[in-house]
């Protein structure tokens, strides 16, 4: 691998070596989960607008009283009594 810095190659060499793996699979499975990480880095990050709707979400829900939410699931009074 002439065309790598002498460092990643030698790293790439000893994770074939450890895995069981030619150089060549060895550099395909290195790039293939490194290209990974890396578009689900900016995969996180959302437009502009997209962020701005999601903090007026946010601040919305910030407006409810938490009573609301411990009221979920439960009867309103006088329901069910016969």
């Amino acid at each position: 691998m002439p065309e790598l810095d002498l460092l990643l190659a030698q790293r790439l060499e000893r994770l074939a070596a450890q895995r069981g793996w030619s150089e060549e699979q060895a550099l395909a499975q290195v790039v293939e989960r490194g290209l990974m990480a890396l578009e689900a880095e900016s995969a996180r990050d959302l437009a502009d607008d997209e962020a701005a709707v999601l903090k007026q979400a946010i601040a919305a829900l910030e407006e409810i009283p938490t009573d609301t939410f411990a009221a979920i699931g439960k009867a309103a009074p006088g329901d069910g009594d016969n």
